[in-house]
């Protein structure tokens, strides 16, 4: 099944968002259902932000963004954040989840 191009234009949407509250985005991922191509109605969209730092007011700007896309788009939009350090790190690479993340992710670059 293809991926879902309304996800990837909200993931767009949701990047430049971030951009304007100056997030330091390094990359955004696209995981899950829509990235795999096998979403259906209802489907939430799963990002997993990237940051150069993540300090709380950066996180909450992260998850208020979603929230706000999610009601202008009425489609959920779940964020994850970490920042690059903790992207890079050898722990990171081995967690299942993550691992899940960046082998079937679309990536954004911010």
């Amino acid at each position: 099944m293809p991926i879902n191009k309304r996800a990837v234009e909200i993931v767009k949407s949701y990047a430049e968002a971030l951009r304007k509250k100056d997030v330091p985005v390094k990359v955004i991922i696209l995981f899950g259902s829509q990235a795999r191509g096998t979403s259906v109605p209802g489907s939430d969209i799963d990002v997993l932000v990237v940051t150069e730092r993540l300090d709380k007011k950066i996180r909450d700007t992260i998850v208020d963004e979603a929230f706000e896309i999610s009601l202008r788009e009425d489609i959920p939009v779940i964020a994850l954040a970490c920042d690059i350090q903790e992207f890079d790190s050898p722990s990171f690479k081995v967690d299942p989840f993550y691992r899940n993340v960046t082998q079937e992710g679309i990536i954004f670059h911010g």
